[in-house]
C-alpha cells in the first residue's frame, strides 16, 4: 500500500515539515566549509563562506552545524596538544607519547573529545543564528520527545540552543551577498589511521580514531601479559 500523508504517523509528518524549515547558520573560521548531500543525481555542494551567514534547509543546515562542530574540536585538540609539546620541550622534556603503549596523548585529547554539555552549547550557539522560515507551522502537531539523558551531547546542546533563540527571524549578522559557484571539493583523504599492529582502520576524523582506540584496550593488555609471561620464563 503506497504512504501516502493521511497513513504517516504524526512524528513522521513532523520530521518531513521540519525537514523543509530555513535555518540561518554562520562560518566563524578563517575558510569555507563545503557541505555535501548525495542525491540519486549526484553529489550537491553546499558553501558556507567564511565569516557570514548563510540561509539553509534545516537538514542540510543541521549536518553542517555537526561537520563544523567536529572541525572545531579538533582544531582544539589539535592546537592543545602542540602547545602542550612546545611546553616540554622548552623545559628539556620529550613531547607526548602518542601510541598506545601509555597512552599520554590520548589521555591529554580526552579533555577536547569529551567535552561537558556548557562547552558543546557555546560552540552551538556560535555556529547556529536562528530560524528563517518555518514551513507549514500550521499542521504542527504535539510531539512527546525523548528523554534528554538519553541524547547525545551535541543533540542536547543542538536543541537547547534552538529552544533560546526561538522561531523569530533574527536580525541579519551581515547584508546578503551575490551567491559565487561552488566547486567541487577533492577527494578526502583519510589521514588519520591506526598504529595498532595488524590493523587497518583509517578515518577523516580524530573523534573517530580516539573512539577505535578503545576497542584495543583488551588486545594491549593481552600484550603485556604476554610480554611479563615471557620476561618470567627467561629469569626462571
Amino acid at each position: 500500500m503506497p504512504v501516502t500523508d493521511g497513513n504517516k504517523s504524526s512524528y513522521v509528518l513532523e520530521l518531513e515539515r521540519r525537514a523543509n524549515d530555513t535555518l540561518i547558520v554562520y562560518n566563524p573560521l578563517d575558510e569555507d566549509h563545503i557541505v555535501e548531500w548525495d542525491r540519486r543525481g549526484g553529489v550537491k555542494l553546499f558553501r558556507v563562506r567564511s565569516k557570514k551567514e548563510e540561509h539553509l534547509p534545516r537538514y542540510i543546515a543541521e549536518k553542517y552545524l555537526s561537520e563544523m562542530h567536529t572541525k572545531i574540536v579538533n582544531k582544539k585538540a589539535a592546537d592543545g596538544i602542540k602547545a602542550e609539546n612546545d611546553k616540554r620541550m622548552k623545559a628539556g622534556m620529550a613531547i607526548m607519547d602518542k601510541t598506545l603503549k601509555t597512552g599520554e596523548q590520548e589521555v591529554f585529547e580526552s579533555k577536547f573529545y569529551n567535552m561537558e554539555d556548557d562547552e558543546t552549547k557555546k560552540i552551538i550557539s556560535i555556529l547556529y543564528v536562528g530560524v528563517d522560515r518555518e514551513f507549514g507551522i500550521d499542521d504542527v502537531q504535539p510531539q512527546t520527545g525523548v528523554v534528554d539523558d538519553a541524547k547525545p551531547s551535541f543533540t542536547r546542546a543542538m536543541e537547547s540552543v534552538q529552544k533560546e533563540k526561538g522561531s523569530e527571524v533574527p536580525t541579519p549578522r551581515i547584508e546578503a551577498t551575490e551567491d559565487k559557484p561552488v566547486e567541487a571539493p577533492q577527494a578526502i583523504q583519510k589521514a588519520f589511521k591506526c598504529e595498532f599492529p595488524g590493523c587497518d582502520f583509517s578515518t577523516d576524523t580524530k573523534i573517530a580514531l580516539f573512539g577505535h582506540r578503545k576497542s584495543h584496550r583488551t588486545d594491549i593488555d593481552k600484550l603485556e601479559e604476554k610480554k611479563a609471561a615471557a620476561a618470567a620464563t627467561v629469569i626462571q
